[in-house]
């Protein structure tokens, strides 16, 4: 087991009391629930791009590495060079592909790239030749997402280039689901699984022989066995998200969130009713309160639109955002919660006693996702890693 305790990212002096949590055990566990799931012989391939989806992808990566992971993808090469600089072995996808002159750092520090233009794989065949290696790379497939990959009828072409390529080898092919977690369009998932059947058909009737064949995320590996092939590409399930990743069709499974987030009670204020609270005076107690205000706003990733909708937990109750949240503070009706006192803990995600704030019940207050809840803590908040799967926390 890797030791965390350097990986866990405290200030480095007394600070603001506001803090994430990453729970790694919560996040093996569900690594091994997927794993159950879908079986021994299915690869697993653990986006830890975005920081790991805000929850610190270097220590997230540990944490999984040590679970038997097989792959780590990343949006950029710069993600997955900052995976290998803090020890990552395992290979790592770079989902996005890379950008001009970055090729160089993808063969030093040995970073798959998905392609989909003919002048990314001359521009990695030039450097894997520069450095005398072999370099790997993962075709992707436009399948019907609409946004990266090569369309199927650019196949032949591509194909032409790449068996001039002496310094590639097609490691893999893949594609990317656009709603397989909506079952009113399964009849377009299933059209896209068949246009990428036919692509790969291409490429081996060519010679190549691509070892990963990858099209599932989350939501397709659950619902749609087929799409599993040699590997698969959890994301948001891995951080313990559900109802924003899966169909309602099938039974969810049991999956725990990693991330919480917390803060403490600066300041309490008795108030007469008729005061009004934060910007604008969106506000105005209509009772005499005792009003609470924590130091996290919207530059945390607090959003703003959770002002006067969110809720907090304080003592294990919840406490209605009352006013506009602000860029450093967002205030709190604590009249209810018995024995208030400053610097009792506020739990902005997470459990409390016996109840829970998900990224799924903020994500929809706002009208958005959960991903966009996590991703959106910002780093000024610190990530403290705790609940190690060996039973050690840091």
């Amino acid at each position: 087991m890797v030791n965390l305790t350097c990986l866990t990212q405290l200030p480095k002096i007394p600070g603001r009391p506001t803090w994430a949590e990453i729970d790694l055990a919560a996040l093996a566990h569900n690594f091994q629930t997927i794993r159950r799931h879908v079986g021994p012989d299915v690869k697993i391939l653990a986006a830890v791009k975005a920081n790991a989806y805000g929850h610190g992808a270097v220590a997230c990566a540990h944490g999984l590495e040590a679970e038997g992971i097989n792959w780590f993808g990343v949006a950029l090469p710069e993600e997955g060079v900052e995976l290998r600089q803090n020890g990552i072995t395992r290979p790592i996808l770079c989902l996005g592909g890379f950008w001009r002159d970055q090729q160089g750092a993808l063969v030093q520090h040995h970073l798959t790239p998905v392609v989909y233009r003919i002048d990314m794989i001359e521009a990695i065949n030039r450097a894997a030749g520069d450095a005398g290696v072999t370099a790997d790379i993962h075709i992707k497939i436009d399948s019907g997402m609409g946004r990266l990959g090569l369309r199927p009828d650019a196949i032949s072409e591509f194909c032409d280039t790449l068996s001039r390529c002496g310094n590639l080898r097609l490691d893999g092919v893949m594609t990317h689901l656009a709603s397989a977690d909506m079952p009113e369009h399964n009849g377009f998932t299933a059209s896209q699984l068949a246009l990428f059947d036919d692509a790969v058909g291409i490429f081996k009737s060519r010679g190549f022989a691509p070892q990963h064949i990858h099209a599932a995320n989350s939501a397709a590996a659950f619902a749609f066995p087929e799409s599993r092939y040699d590997m698969i590409r959890p994301g948001g399930s891995l951080y313990g998200f559900r109802r924003d990743v899966f169909p309602v069709n099938i039974q969810t499974p049991d999956l725990r969130p990693v991330l919480s987030l917390r803060s403490r009670i600066m300041l309490l204020k008795e108030l007469k009713a008729g005061t009004p609270l934060g910007y604008g005076c969106t506000f105005k107690t209509q009772r005499d309160s005792v009003i609470a205000t924590l130091p996290i706003g919207y530059d945390d990733g607090y959003h703003r639109q959770l002002s006067n909708r969110g809720r907090v937990l304080v003592r294990g109750q919840f406490a209605p955002v009352v006013g506009r949240v602000s860029m450093d503070l967002t205030l709190v009706d604590v009249t209810d919660v018995a024995g208030v006192s400053l610097d009792d803990e506020v739990t902005l995600l997470g459990r409390d006693g016996k109840l829970t704030i998900r990224a799924e019940d903020v994500a929809e207050t706002i009208e958005t996702i959960s991903y966009e809840v996590t991703c959106g803590i910002s780093s000024r908040v610190p990530r403290l890693f705790i609940g190690r799967s060996d039973g050690e926390n840091t």
